[in-house]
């Protein structure tokens, strides 16, 4: 379901936690046993509440979120773009100010989208499966007005390499109005691909025994072929992880989710776990020095400052990550459950002699 917010009184909040999360904080307001079990029976009234409204497969109008109100002693649930983020949405020339209009897919408003979620589906809450005519595809938006920048990059970085790559997500094939007469951009539409992410397909193939070291060695040539198509160019992407690969109708792998602007904690490398300032020496080596006091920022991600040789590096970090977690066919779980464990440190990634002999093998 898609994110909630919760007003109570004049509490208005916008932080995109879980429901459960939201609900606990605006009603558990006094530290006594009591507030914890009128939290949890607030909780299950809202469920229930969206439950009645959207049954197991409806879901919200694209980019709308849900939001519970308690007045008059009782939740009650409505639905709308977020205030926030339709404030801040602009039409397509400020939202894509690195591409010529020419160059951008066609617009369409909102309203010619159609839900095509089935139970058993699952999309983060800043996507969905949509339905335009005829054709299935995968929605996107903003995850919040304070994203706004840098979840829509996606959509520049595609259309601004020089030519496709089969390894590589292609570009959005639509942008998405608020409506015929609000030209605002207010999403993207991607392909769709029925397998799903590398993590769902390998664990799936893994379960029916067909996951075998030929397809293993497939997986890590496409996406090093994907990854050095992007050095190529003077790119990158910047949070390589399994559930960001793709797997198309034959198997074909592509890498997506390319905002270039966030990393994942269990993939990230040590220089940028400690956020440390990469520069040059006299014999133009790369030289990487921790910084005094850590940047506060909002999220983990490559710095654009930072020299294609040093992002490089850490891309090739994430790679064998990915592989590691692939040849030992780990789920996620227990992947952010190592890095979790390692605190400040960075997760213990030793190998065994067996996986080391096995990865000369998947790079042949």
């Amino acid at each position: 379901m898609e994110n909630i917010i919760c007003h109570v009184g004049d509490n208005h909040h916008t932080k995109h936690q879980s429901p459960e999360a939201r609900l606990f904080d605006a009603l558990a307001a006094a530290p006594d046993p009591s507030a914890a079990v009128r939290a949890s029976h607030s909780v299950n009234t809202i469920l229930t509440l969206c439950r009645s409204r959207y049954g197991h497969q409806a879901r919200p109008t694209f980019a709308n979120a849900l939001f519970a109100h308690y007045t008059a002693g009782e939740w009650q649930l409505s639905e709308k773009m977020d205030p926030l983020l339709l404030a801040a949405l602009r039409p397509a020339p400020q939202t894509f100010p690195r591409t010529t209009q020419s160059r951008l897919p066609p617009n369409i408003p909102r309203s010619q989208l159609s839900n095509a979620a089935v139970l058993g589906d699952f999309f983060s809450p800043q996507t969905s499966k949509v339905v335009h005519q005829g054709l299935q595809y995968v929605g996107k938006h903003p995850r919040d007005w304070n994203r706004l920048d840098a979840d829509f990059a996606e959509v520049e970085n595609a259309l601004n390499l020089p030519r496709p790559h089969p390894n590589l997500l292609p570009a959005p094939q639509y942008v998405v109005t608020i409506s015929s007469t609000d030209h605002r951009i207010c999403g993207f539409l991607i392909l769709y691909y029925p397998n799903g992410d590398l993590y769902q397909w390998s664990r799936k193939l893994s379960s029916q025994g067909r996951r075998s070291e030929s397809l293993l060695r497939e997986w890590a040539l496409a996406t090093a072929s994907a990854m050095e198509f992007l050095l190529e160019c003077g790119e990158w992407h910047g949070d390589l992880k399994p559930d960001n690969i793709f797997v198309g109708e034959v198997g074909n792998l592509v890498l997506a989710d390319r905002t270039r602007n966030f990393a994942t904690i269990a993939f990230a490398s040590p220089e940028l776990l400690d956020d440390q300032i990469v520069t040059r020496n006299e014999e133009w080596q790369l030289q990487y020095q921790p910084r005094e006091t850590k940047r506060p920022r909002q999220y983990l991600g490559l710095p654009a400052q930072w020299p294609l040789d040093a992002k490089e590096n850490s891309e090739v970090y994430a790679y064998g990550v990915l592989l590691l977690v692939l040849v030992r066919n780990m789920s996620l779980s227990e992947v952010y459950r190592k890095a979790r464990e390692a605190g400040s440190q960075y997760p213990d990634w030793s190998v065994t002699t067996e996986e080391e002999a096995s990865f000369p093998k998947l790079a042949e």
